[in-house]
């Protein structure tokens, strides 16, 4: 029997996104990942999730958690 390669398990993963409720995107991205952690990066770059804003705990500014300010899985404060 052969394996599913990255290449189908993304297809399948994003056709999974497509039919699942948009207000339930964080629980079901992370559930995905967690399926499937080394789609991580590219479940990341391709589904849209909401602006959250977080504050950097040493300086108490605010800032965006976007892609732009993503490090991997965990999210860099701009100080």
């Amino acid at each position: 029997m052969d394996s599913i390669n990255e290449e189908d398990q993304l297809n399948a993963a994003l056709n999974i996104m497509r039919r699942m409720p948009p207000s339930n995107i964080e629980f079901n991205l992370s559930g995905l990942i967690n399926l499937i952690p080394d789609l991580t990066d590219d479940l990341l770059q391709r589904i849209d999730q909401p602006l959250q804003t977080a504050k950097d705990p040493e300086t108490g500014r605010g800032y965006l958690l976007c892609d732009y300010n993503r490090d991997g899985d965990s999210f860099r404060s701009p100080q």
